[in-house]
């Protein structure tokens, strides 16, 4: 047979009888695709070429049966049994249309597209590129849904809204031991997004230590990298976990770093490899304890629960956070009878009983249920910012009161609890509010982000102390306000080391800030990442007219532990100003 330029209705003529025929072989009976009529009760009319369709057998999703050589696909307001297609035959389509992937279900005809152009494809469908550099109008797809995308392609969210199948952006990288450089396996490691809650699902690390793990990451329509910045987070047996102490997590820019390879983007730096600090001996071969968080009421979602397990060591218990899924492991748990409680902003979490953990066991099926009738709290308060000098708007943050370290003056920060909400630059400077605050005891840290602004340490006045909260509160109940303003004032500036993330050090650091206005003295403390005193000054001489340069002298530093300078301005009447909370960190290599 000659090939011509196909025809509308030879072309869906030849596409439906490659596909089936007709009971007395007259063929498919064909529709107005576009129209959605022409098809007999129990037939559904879909668009097989340029201009056309045939009447398709309906089919159930949940239960898909179709003919051979065709696959049940969403269509209308149920299923239809679509005829696949060869992308190998260039022709099977015919003019303007393209054998395209039906998500993880087979290639059908699919009209063409272009990317840049609005409204060129039917309402709940998206234009979507193919590898070849075409792009076709496909069904919007669902990112609970594995099949809806084909092979490892990842549904993304597109910068209109829109959701369409791309290569996946992996997060690539080595968990290691920072005393040692060797491979920590059997890590877990995932991704939290810009607001703190969690972006991906778990990746557990080979014996070599490497993982990877794909970010969803907003798409430009063609597919190309539009906004993701992602922070991981990474739990090991036998490891003090990440972050946590005075180590924080360091922003990775996915949608800047992010290299173009075969069938994906790869993010591969320094930020994506993490080295673990080593617990000390005595809490190495401990515990486990795993399960879910599981919700109910379609409001909430089960990601970025920090899960703390309570009743032993205050100030730094055992916690975990739960991966997209809800699926959380908590390592390095010591014999003992405990209560796990999980905290997330608008997430109320029944706390889960665990009696009687043998030395070295893994407790599993420890879930926290959604308690959806137990209402959450709105916690509020205010400010006063005393001599700012570059500090011109804070943040105030809620933490378990379990995990606050009162040495460090800090905690974990549970997903959601903060003011202004995640996300945002930091800009409270007067009133400010929290809500869907779950019941528990909670620290309330005002100035705790880098953003040029501390607590007043000052004792001697109102509103520099510590503020601990419980929800609910025996007399205002779910609606708390604290009566006494914070003070916040301007930090003392950093130089060196660690003036905006952590810095390697080597032999004996010295130690550099930029001298306060009115002070007498200062006092220097040296933490180590798990919060012990290494090393203090409390009568380093006032400086005028220049900054204030203080030189390590205590006992040597190991090799892959973190640190933490803290200096606080002094006056008779007790501290005026200190650094920041997160910062003055520094290593040994």
């Amino acid at each position: 047979m000659r090939h011509g330029k196909v025809g509308t209705a030879s072309v869906v003529a030849s596409i439906a009888l490659a596909w089936a025929c007709g009971d007395d072989g007259s063929g498919p009976q064909p529709c107005d695709a576009v129209a959605g009529t022409g098809c007999a009760a129990g037939n559904v009319c879909v668009a097989m070429g340029p201009g056309g369709g045939v009447c398709v057998a309906v089919c159930d999703l949940a239960t898909p049966r179709c003919p051979s050589g065709s696959v049940c696909l969403p269509a209308g307001t149920g299923g239809a049994c679509v005829p696949t297609c060869n992308p190998a035959d260039g022709r099977a389509c015919g003019d303007g249309w393209a054998c395209a992937p039906a998500g993880d279900h087979g290639n059908i005809c699919r009209p063409l597209c272009g990317t840049g152009d609005a409204g060129t494809c039917p309402a709940g469908e998206v234009c979507r590129p193919l590898d070849d550099g075409r792009s076709v109008c496909a069904r919007q797809c669902d990112p609970v849904d594995e099949r809806s995308c084909p092979g490892d392609d990842s549904c993304e969210v597109r910068t209109d809204g829109l959701r369409a199948c791309y290569d996946p952006v992996r997060l690539r990288g080595r968990v290691f031991d920072l005393s040692d450089d060797s491979s920590v396996e059997g890590a877990h490691v995932s991704a939290a997004d810009k607001t703190g809650s969690a972006a991906t699902d778990i990746a557990v690390t080979a014996a070599d230590g490497t993982y990877a793990l794909v970010v969803p990451v907003l798409r430009n329509a063609d597919g190309t990298l539009a906004e993701g910045i992602f922070t991981l987070r990474v739990v090991a047996q036998d490891f003090e976990p990440f972050p946590h102490g005075v180590r924080v997590a360091l922003p990775i820019d996915a949608a800047a770093v992010a290299v173009r390879g075969t069938g994906e983007w790869i993010v591969r730096n320094a930020t994506t490899d993490v080295g673990l600090i080593p617990l000390p001996a005595d809490r190495r071969g401990l515990g486990s304890i795993a399960g879910a968080v599981r919700v109910s009421s379609g409001a909430a979602t089960p990601s970025g629960v920090l899960v703390v397990v309570e009743g032993g060591v205050a100030g730094d218990p055992p916690i975990a956070w739960s991966d997209r899924s809800g699926a959380y492991r908590v390592f390095n748990v010591a014999p003992g009878t405990y209560e796990v409680r999980g905290y997330k902003a608008l997430l109320q979490l029944v706390p889960a009983a665990v009696a009687g953990l043998a030395a070295g066991e893994h407790r599993i099926g420890v879930d926290l249920l959604e308690a959806a009738e137990t209402a959450t709290a709105t916690v509020s308060g205010s400010i006063n910012i005393v001599n700012p000098g570059d500090c011109d708007g804070t943040s105030i943050v809620l933490v378990p009161r379990s995990t606050f370290d009162d040495a460090l003056k800090r905690g974990e920060v549970a997903t959601g609890m903060r003011a202004p909400p995640p996300g945002e630059e930091p800009t409270i400077t007067g009133a400010w509010e929290i809500r869907g605050v779950p019941d528990g005891s909670y620290a309330v840290l005002a100035a705790f982000e880098n953003d040029f602004c501390v607590r007043d340490p000052d004792p001697g006045i109102a509103g520099t102390q510590i503020v601990f909260i419980t929800v609910p509160d025996p007399v205002m109940g779910r609606s708390i306000t604290i009566g006494t303003s914070f003070k916040v004032t301007g930090a003392l500036r950093i130089i060196s080391p660690g003036s905006t993330q952590p810095e390697e050090v080597t032999g004996t650091p010295t130690f550099r800030w930029v001298d306060d206005s009115s002070e007498d003295w200062y006092d220097l403390i040296v933490y180590d990442a798990f919060g012990a005193v290494v090393w203090s000054d409390d009568s380093v001489p006032r400086v005028s007219g220049g900054d204030v340069s203080v030189v390590y002298g205590g006992p040597a530093l190991s090799p892959g532990m973190y640190y933490q300078f803290r200096a606080t301005s002094m006056r008779a009447r007790g501290p005026i100003s200190m650094t920041e909370d997160l910062l003055g960190v520094f290593f040994l290599p």
